[in-house]
């Protein structure tokens, strides 16, 4: 190292990991490629000025511990990169950043020896919580739920898996459409997810909750479909496409964690908005935002992470979740907290996928409860095609004056004469032959969820007509029946189009 030490942090970064993989090499393996690495390759240029790699190594008998243990011991707790075989399973070695640079064999022979230690400290106290955990199934250790609170307002962590188990079982059959067997695997996981909480194990390993339980479900015989669900039932935290978990890793539980997954998630974004608590712009300490982009980045990826076509409306959970609570956490003064704090989570969380803000408002101007994560997605992957064209264009500057004047339209007067046998000026007869020729294809995608490619491009070649009507003719016309029937003719346009999307809200403002 320079003696002035390493200047810049890109530099102590890059001088650590020349220095780590020769050693993991050097060690017989290379350097795990573990989800938790990426923090500590960010965190440990911040923790050493100087940094140089010594090797450790721990008894082989470890090994036996799950992986997950061994590695959140190294890693979390001690800060080192554990070392893996070409197969990608860990051996008995180490690797640790230390601040003391040079080829001083002695003395890093005694600073590994004392990190082996320090390490192998910690991975008996995880072998005796490892071993007396499994002495005890996790259905035994639902009763002292009881004991552990989730909030004050709501109750124990025992009533919390109560109520997750009753809606698992129940997005599972009625929203996500699936049998009787995987609605009762939705329910079996969701009853089980919280009871490592009363676990010697996660006790010690805060970090490991709903992992160990998955574990420990595995070691107890639980079906894949049950113990895959537990083990990932936190996640998504990540709201990026490809943020764990991933479909590989679900495996044959792709399905019922998904349940699990979302009754837990809007349970606690329910429960606690009843309960009056609410995330403010810089504290979140119950970490609400954390539960609803997950529970919505589920809803926005479904098809990818379980193979499910399911376009889930955000307003089923919600109603299912109020099903699980008595009438004084459902207050109304709650629910429209709740329904903004959703609405402003969907967006950040397609925007931050890189959608136009702008775009990204036209998709979900509808009420929260009717928006569709998964076609609001599909929507936008499309709709950047057609903004900047002159139909498209002419469309959504002039949408705002139709949306102004629909309003005008008497409530009991949408329906009555057709309106070919009213509208006799060319610009509204052509206007209506648009329409009429577009709105089955924009129908059938809304109907479907797909074909939002073709149906923004029909939409699109209507704008050139309601430009000319808007030109020629005059909606508010003297005559009753006439004025009516125009519109009429701006209600069915401003609802054939709000299917797909607010268009003026794509319009800059000037």
């Amino acid at each position: 190292a320079p003696a002035g030490g390493w200047a810049a942090r890109a530099a102590r970064r890059a001088g650590g990991r020349r220095r780590r993989q020769p050693a993991a090499k050097a060690a017989g393996g290379r350097l795990a490629a573990l989800d938790e690495q990426a923090a500590l390759l960010a965190e440990v240029p911040d923790l050493v000025e100087y940094p140089a790699v010594v090797t450790g190594a721990f008894p082989r008998e470890f090994l036996a511990l799950p992986d997950e243990v061994l590695a959140t011991t190294m890693v979390h707790h001690q800060h080192y990169f554990p070392v893996v075989d070409d197969g990608g399973r860990l051996t008995p070695h180490f690797l640790a950043v230390t601040n003391v640079p040079g080829d001083d064999a002695a003395r890093n022979e005694r600073i590994a020896h004392n990190a082996e230690r320090v390490l192998v400290a910690r991975l008996r106290d995880a072998r005796f919580f490892w071993d007396a955990d499994r002495a005890r199934r996790l259905d035994d250790r639902l009763e002292r739920l009881d004991t552990l609170l989730f909030h004050k307002r709501l109750g124990s962590y025992r009533a919390k898996s109560e109520r997750v188990a009753a809606l698992a079982g129940q997005i599972a059959g009625d929203v996500l459409g699936q049998s009787d067997d995987v609605a009762a695997a939705a329910r079996r996981a969701a009853a089980l997810c919280k009871a490592d909480l009363a676990t010697d194990m996660v006790g010690e390993f805060p970090e490991l909750q709903g992992v160990m339980g998955g574990v420990y479900a595995r070691e107890q015989g639980e079906p894949e479909a049950v113990w895959k669900a537990v083990y990932h039932h936190y996640l998504p935290i990540g709201v990026g496409a490809g943020d764990p978990p991933s479909r590989k890793a679900l495996g044959a539980a792709a399905v019922t964690w998904a349940a699990v997954s979302l009754a837990d998630k809007v349970d606690t974004v329910y429960g606690l908005f009843g309960a009056g608590e609410k995330p403010t712009g810089s504290r979140d300490p119950l970490g609400i935002r954390r539960q609803a982009q997950g529970l919505l980045r589920i809803l926005i990826d479904l098809p990818e992470l379980t193979g499910l076509e399911a376009r889930v409306a955000i307003g089923p959970l919600r109603c299912k979740a109020a099903g699980q609570y008595p009438e004084e956490l459902t207050d109304r003064v709650a629910g429209e907290r709740e329904t903004a704090f959703l609405l402003d989570r969907l967006r950040y969380v397609l925007e931050a996928r890189g959608f136009d803000v702008r775009n990204v408002r036209a998709v979900t101007h509808q009420p929260l409860d009717l928006i569709r994560p998964l076609d609001a997605r599909r929507k936008l992957e499309v709709l950047p095609e057609f903004t900047e064209t002159p139909d498209f264009r002419t469309l959504a500057t002039v949408f705002k004056r139709v949306k102004n004047i629909a309003r005008e339209l008497p409530a009991d007067a949408a329906s009555g004469e057709p309106l070919d046998a009213v509208l006799t000026e060319p610009a509204e007869q052509a206007l209506l032959a648009e329409l009429t020729a577009r709105r089955s294809v924009i129908d059938a995608a809304v109907e479907q969820g797909s074909g939002y490619r073709e149906a923004f491009a029909e939409a699109a070649r209507i704008g050139p007509a309601v430009d000319r009507f808007f030109t020629e003719v005059f909606v508010m016309a003297d005559d009753p029946a006439l004025r009516t029937a125009r519109l009429r003719l701006m209600h069915q346009l401003e609802q054939v189009i709000l299917q797909l999307a607010d268009v003026s809200e794509i319009v800059r403002e000037t």
